[in-house]
């Protein structure tokens, strides 16, 4: 008995011995599911990734769909739309309908016709067309200009068209066009052309990172393509877009798998060398983790999201928007902030953006996400039913953040401008949704303190508009297209002229001499103000000459007062220009000094000891 029990006893070093090979053994175990699991994950990647390319392709055709619609319907809202149309003005319809639509936004084609398919206006490329032009593209639309068939309800109709060797994308929108001579007003159909063509699917390909779009006459592909099928307006066969697909399951599995192996060997020989000093160093590093994750996506003074952190989770959340479902994006920046940070201390302005923060945090509980991007600008996004849903959101923004804030003995008051956009309606890109909201911010901050603004299509003509004068005006400085008029200062009392103000005006190629209520402002956004102010000095000094004994009289950007270097310059033009500094007087106004920040006094009173 003694014997037998001595045989089956198992010893406990043999224990210890099998404890070890049992670890390995389920590590083993472990790695070859985690091999098991990889590989069949990424053998499912393909089809998963075919279809985010497909809902991604699908997702730009309508936003292209929707701007086309947009679009059209805010150019035929124009005041003297329907009265040109009825009096076949159509070198003022080319002008604000057929031009803007092909070159802001680059639609080719666009029509006016009758429910018949008579052509009352037609463009092809930017340029206005004979009704021939419709010709190609009749057979394609005949049925939907029936009066049985949309969009005779009212409604516009978009989709896609193939016909002969024509795709492209199409909107038909309704405009009644009021006729004198007609006994009832005349229905026409606006028909809005994107040809789908070379360019336009190497562009998409380029902006979507896809590889060699094509348009096929059936789906069928190959094993190494993707598509995508489209109604056709037509009604007869769908329209396929084909391109390459990436395969990155497959080829990742040739080239993984014998690398997986290998490395297994060596992970799991690492394990139990590891082992006893991972269970010691786990612990720091996850807290270590924790307070990395926290300076990575929170902004250190406030709390709220930081920039990088929001921007992640807003392209997360679009182009998980589902349809019907909106995302509204709030840009806000505080009003009257820089006054209390420059005055009272950043302590008690690192405060206020907390206290701020604070606030927006509340308004949005737990609906949406608050960030702040810098200095004293927030971004907010929330899910919303519409635009005015936005708009009462903005107003219990705004109310929240101007109720009094008491700090180290002051009531402060700050304010604020809010700029919205909304998607998908606005943009379904993250990038471009802030933008917009920014566009809207800028409309607001212009009107005001305290105004919110949702972007609109003009604001962006608007931006380009001031980006063309800025770029004119950098040049026009160098190419002797402005000029100095000079206007007497007289004093009454002894009726003789004791100055001059110097005033610029802009000689504009084309549109003439504008005045600096044109262009002035413009400039001041940029350092185009800078050469623009010196340029005038410059010119009042040298023409002062010719003026003795009297004042010269120049007007001055405040702005510029921000920069040392250019009241430098200042001194520099006296010097070249050997003109008299008591003879000079700079013209700046009270409330834009007022906007300035600390050390302009300082810089006044250099001005002043110059003798200016």
């Amino acid at each position: 008995m003694i014997g037998t029990e001595a045989m089956i006893s198992i010893p406990l070093d043999a224990r210890r011995r099998v404890l070890p090979i049992a670890a390995i053994a389920v590590i083993i175990f472990v790695l070859m599911s985690l091999m098991g699991v990889i590989l069949f994950a990424m053998a499912g990647s393909d089809e998963r990734l075919a279809a985010r390319e497909r809902a991604t392709l699908l997702a730009f055709l309508q936003e292209r769909a929707g701007v086309m619609n947009r679009t059209s319907a805010l150019l035929l809202s124009q005041t003297e739309m329907t009265q040109r149309v009825a009096s076949a003005d159509n070198s003022w319809i080319q002008e604000k309908l057929g031009t803007p639509l092909d070159r802001l936004f680059g639609f080719e084609r666009t029509f006016l016709v009758d429910r018949s398919g008579r052509v009352i206006y037609a463009s092809v490329d930017g340029k206005e067309a004979g009704p021939s032009s419709f010709d190609a593209v009749r057979p394609v639309f005949q049925r939907l200009l029936a009066r049985d068939a949309p969009p005779s309800t009212g409604d516009p109709v978009s989709g896609f068209f193939a016909h002969g060797r024509l795709v492209g994308l199409a909107t038909l929108r309704p405009f009644a066009n009021v006729d004198a001579q007609a006994s009832a007003p005349a229905q026409l159909v606006c028909i809005t052309v994107d040809m789908l063509d070379d360019r336009f699917l190497r562009d998409m390909a380029a902006h979507l990172q896809i590889r060699a779009v094509r348009i096929a006459e059936n789906a069928i592909h190959t094993a190494g393509e993707n598509s995508l099928s489209l109604e056709n307006l037509a009604g007869s066969t769908p329209i396929s877009l084909v391109w390459s697909a990436d395969r990155p399951g497959v080829s990742s599995l040739q080239r993984v798998a014998p690398v997986i192996a290998a490395l297994s060997t060596v992970l799991l020989v690492v394990c139990l060398t590891l082992l006893v000093s991972a269970r010691r160093t786990t612990r720091a590093l996850t807290q270590s983790e924790a307070r990395a994750k926290t300076l990575a996506f929170q902004d250190a003074l406030t709390g709220l999201e930081n920039r990088a952190s929001f921007i992640t989770q807003l392209n997360a959340r679009l182009p998980a928007l589902r349809p019907g479902e909106n995302l509204a994006l709030l840009f806000v920046d505080l009003d009257g902030f820089k006054d209390i940070n420059d005055t009272l201390g950043h302590g008690v302005g690192d405060e206020l953006l907390c206290r701020v923060a604070k606030r927006l945090r509340g308004c949005l509980r737990d609906n949406g996400v608050a960030a702040r991007f810098g200095g004293d600008e927030f971004v907010l996004f929330v899910d919303t039913d519409g635009q005015e849903t936005v708009a009462a959101l903005a107003r219990q923004l705004l109310d929240a953040i101007q109720e009094p804030i008491g700090l180290e003995g002051h009531d402060l008051t700050v304010g604020a401008s809010i700029g919205t956009a909304i998607a998908p309606r606005d943009s379904l890109d993250g990038r471009e949704l802030l933008r917009r909201a920014d566009i809207a911010l800028y409309r607001a901050k212009s009107e005001g303190r305290g105004v919110c603004r949702a972007f609109e299509l003009h604001m962006e003509v608007e931006v380009l508009e001031r980006r063309r004068v800025e770029l004119d005006l950098a040049e026009a400085i160098g190419a002797g297209q402005l000029v100095l008029l000079f206007q007497p200062v007289v004093d009454v009392e002894n009726e003789r002229i004791v100055g001059f103000e110097a005033l610029v005006r802009w000689d504009h190629p084309v549109r003439g001499r504008l005045l600096p209520a044109s262009f002035v402002p413009v400039a001041e956004r940029s350092r185009v103000i800078h050469r623009l102010d010196a340029w005038v000095l410059r010119r009042a000094c040298e023409c002062g000459h010719s003026l003795p004994d009297v004042t010269i009289s120049v007007n001055m950007s405040a702005i510029n007062l921000r920069y040392p270097d250019f009241i430098d310059q200042i001194f520099t033009i006296l010097s070249e220009t050997g003109f008299d500094p008591n003879r000079l007087e700079l013209g700046i106004t009270e409330s834009a000094l007022f906007q300035l920040e600390t050390g302009t006094e300082a810089v006044l009173r250099r001005l002043r000891d110059a003798g200016i």
